[in-house]
């Protein structure tokens, strides 16, 4: 009679894993999620921001080719109290959504693009909960800047 070895004989648990390390692994996961959510949130209300900024500055920047190509002055109206940027070339407007506001000297205020090229030039904040970006429009060049204010 052939011997077999003992070891093999008896049976192995190594077919899965245990409840133990099932429940550890999903803890460290839930850790990790929990501490990485907060980042996650502030980021996209970060480029939400920054992506209405950029619609500002675009809408600026139609205005002041509009007032070139047609040769005539065109006003574009900013109310702080209202959050609101207005076109005054067309119907457009940039509403920010709540939470965010836009920071300025007065109240209201206008930015008038002459046909020549100049601007009545100014600068505001367009501010959010974490971050602030700035909106330049150049007396002399008309040209509109958007930057991130540290």
């Amino acid at each position: 009679m052939a011997q077999t070895s003992r070891s093999s004989s008896l049976p192995t648990n190594d077919g899965g894993f245990a409840l133990l390390e099932l429940l550890a692994a999903l803890a460290i996961i839930a850790f990790v999620a929990t501490m990485a959510l907060p980042y996650v949130i502030n980021t996209g209300q970060a480029m939400e921001l920054k992506t209405q900024a950029a619609e500002i500055a675009a809408l600026l920047r139609q205005d002041r080719n509009i007032a070139m190509t047609k040769g005539r002055t065109v006003v574009s109206k900013i109310d702080a109290r209202h959050s609101t940027v207005l076109s005054g070339a067309s119907a457009r407007r940039v509403v920010l959504r709540e939470g965010s506001a836009i920071r300025m000297q007065r109240v209201s205020a206008v930015v008038s693009f002459q046909a020549n090229g100049l601007s009545s030039g100014g600068t505001f904040d367009v501010v959010g909960p974490r971050t602030t970006f700035r909106i330049s429009v150049n007396p002399l060049t008309s040209s509109i800047v958007l930057t991130t204010v540290e």
